[in-house]
């Protein structure tokens, strides 16, 4: 994710760059799935960050469901669930789904379809503009994410950070973002959960899902980088999972804290996934169909919109001439 911020007296410029992916090993037992190698999102910053305050966050996970509810509106048709009892099944078949996952998403090709925009104090569209062009998700041994994510035109050639000379969001690195629920990450991610209750997501019915990261002990994170030096920023979010089959079918993340030091109020994603079918898979991959990706920083708003579709196998071919 790419932001380009001028005019504001904390900062004159700012660059976001999404990357989600991990820093964990995978044990030995683990060799199928395949361990991602570094973490989410870098913000390049003028001077010396200073981490978020945690002492105040009140993460999803411990929230009254009252409070809850006004923070995600998503969760009102929820029906609430008695006890935490059914959690460590739902977090072992999700993960072992997750696990089938990387190991046959390989090397793929879709049609992306971008709207991004700027956003007035009450929400309302001041400007945007729509961009198309084919988005090439590559398996790097174990790099995943914004590192192996990268946009092309109708020619092959690679693009460049589309839009940010508007002064409009770039977003990108969401196509492998679930993968920090599989089984070695979720045995190493240090991240909480709670099972929130049930309810309906379309015609399917759903197991639904609180995590937060733990500050501090995360591997999936949100880093703000300034040369060598990091500084993490966790998340925290809302799953939704099939209960036919552990399926994660959407994933909303938020920040599990607001940082006050570049003023980064709010950064929300909302990933809706859908079922792609590859010859060679026998079981459909679920990625993802709708990315609403939405920022407030430094009293800007941004929202940007994602559509994929036309997911297939992307293979090099090589034109051998005379010479």
């Amino acid at each position: 994710m790419q932001l380009n911020v001028r005019g504001t007296s904390a900062l004159t410029r700012l660059v976001l760059l999404v990357v989600v992916s991990a820093s964990w090993q995978a044990h030995a037992q683990d060799a199928k799935t395949p361990s991602p190698s570094m973490a989410p999102l870098d913000l390049v910053l003028p001077g010396q960050p200073k981490a978020p305050d945690y002492a105040n966050a009140h993460p999803y996970v411990d929230l009254p469901m009252a409070q809850l509810v006004e923070r995600v509106p998503d969760l009102k048709r929820l029906q609430p669930t008695a006890d935490q009892q059914e959690l460590p099944i739902i977090l072992q078949e999700m993960g072992e789904r997750m696990d089938d996952f990387v190991h046959n998403i390989g090397d793929l090709i879709a049609r992306e379809d971008v709207t991004q925009e700027k956003l007035n104090a009450d929400g309302k569209i001041k400007a945007k503009e729509r961009v198309q062009d084919n988005y090439l998700i590559l398996h790097h041994g174990t790099e995943w994410g914004a590192g192996a994510e990268y946009r092309m035109d109708d020619k092959g050639n690679r693009l460049g950070p589309i839009g940010l000379a508007q002064g409009y969001l770039v977003t990108s690195g969401y196509a492998l973002s679930c993968i920090q629920f599989s089984t070695a990450a979720q045995s190493q991610s240090r991240s909480r959960f709670r099972y929130l209750g049930n309810a309906m997501l379309g015609s399917r019915e759903t197991y639904v899902l609180a995590f937060a990261q733990r500050p501090g002990e995360v591997n999936f994170a949100t880093v703000m980088k300034v040369g060598a030096k990091e500084a993490l920023m966790p998340t925290q979010g809302i799953l939704w999972v099939d209960k036919s089959n552990f399926q994660i079918l959407r994933m909303r993340s938020d920040l599990l804290a607001p940082n006050s030091d570049i003023e980064l109020e709010q950064r929300t994603t909302d990933v809706i996934l859908a079922a792609v079918r590859l010859q060679d898979v026998p079981n459909p991959l679920w990625l993802p169909s709708d990315t609403d990706v939405y920022i407030e920083i430094a009293g800007q708003r941004f929202r940007n919109l994602h559509h994929h579709t036309n997911y297939r196998r992307y293979r090099v071919s090589v034109k051998i001439g005379a010479t």
